[in-house]
């Protein structure tokens, strides 16, 4: 009885040895699943703006397939690729590297809204990694200046000491119109000045770190003749513009000189 018992005892532990082997040459067989990493995993800008990102996938299992998914407040965004998802196209079948060099534009639409993109990997045997990019979109100022309509409340000549008020009643009630499209229109309100509709406004554009801004207009009489107006913005809020600008008034002899400088102020109001 004693020899069946050791005997029995002695098949178990052979068969537990022979499966555990089995299974560690089973695991040892598949590689390990696939990672995905991100150089940069959350960024910040504006509107207009483009941001970047490298995806650096290393699947030991070679890669079968990477995408990338966009979700807007934790929503799918189906406007993005095929209903959402957008397919990396790889450069070959085996590869257990894969460097992806991933850009977008910020969109005016999502402003202060939580945006987000998820990077997928899947290797040859169906394992799995995931990375989430984070994109923080701010309103860029031409999307300020292009939201509103800006009254003019102030024409401050700072070249004399002490500063002095320039704006005239018939200018009180000016406001400007700044188009997505780069035109612009003005309104003369209900007091018009003398030379009121004698300049016809016709563009604007703001420089790229929005510290300068230019408006076009040509004679009203001579429309071959063309002035560029070129302030530095030295406030730009969706409340208020507040600009400077430098122009040579020696022509109309002293006090005036060459380089009289005015500051504008203008505040923000429903278009």
């Amino acid at each position: 009885m004693k020899k069946n018992t050791s005997y029995w005892f002695y098949c178990v532990a052979l068969l537990a040895t022979m499966l555990g082997t089995s299974c560690s040459k089973d695991e040892e067989s598949t590689p390990e699943g696939p990672t995905v990493a991100l150089s940069k995993d959350d960024v910040s800008g504006k509107s207009g703006q483009q941001v970047e990102s490298v995806v650096t996938v290393t699947a030991p299992g070679n890669l079968k397939s990477l995408t990338v998914s966009k979700q807007v407040n934790l929503q799918n965004d189906n406007t993005f690729g095929t209903n959402g998802t957008q397919t990396v196209q790889l450069s070959g079948t085996e590869q257990k590297t894969f460097t992806y060099n991933f850009t977008y534009t910020q969109a005016a639409d999502e402003v202060d809204k939580l945006v987000g993109f998820t990077f997928k990997a899947v290797d040859a045997n169906g394992k799995t990694a995931e990375k989430v990019l984070t994109v923080n979109t701010a309103a860029s100022g031409a999307q300020i200046l292009a939201t509103y309509r800006w009254n003019l409340k102030s024409k401050l000549h700072t070249t004399p000491n002490p500063d002095a008020e320039t704006i005239t009643d018939c200018e009180k009630d000016d406001s400007f119109v700044y188009n997505e499209n780069g035109t612009m229109a003005v309104n003369y309100g209900t007091q018009a000045c003398t030379f009121d509709g004698f300049n016809v406004y016709k563009g604007w554009t703001l420089s790229a770190d929005e510290q300068v801004f230019t408006q076009t207009y040509e004679s009203a009489f001579d429309p071959s003749k063309v002035t560029v107006e070129t302030y530095k913005v030295l406030s730009l809020t969706k409340d208020r513009l507040v600009m400077e600008i430098t122009l040579d008034l020696s022509v109309f002899g002293p006090p005036y000189t060459s380089n009289e400088t005015f500051v504008y102020t203008f505040d923000a109001s429903p278009k």
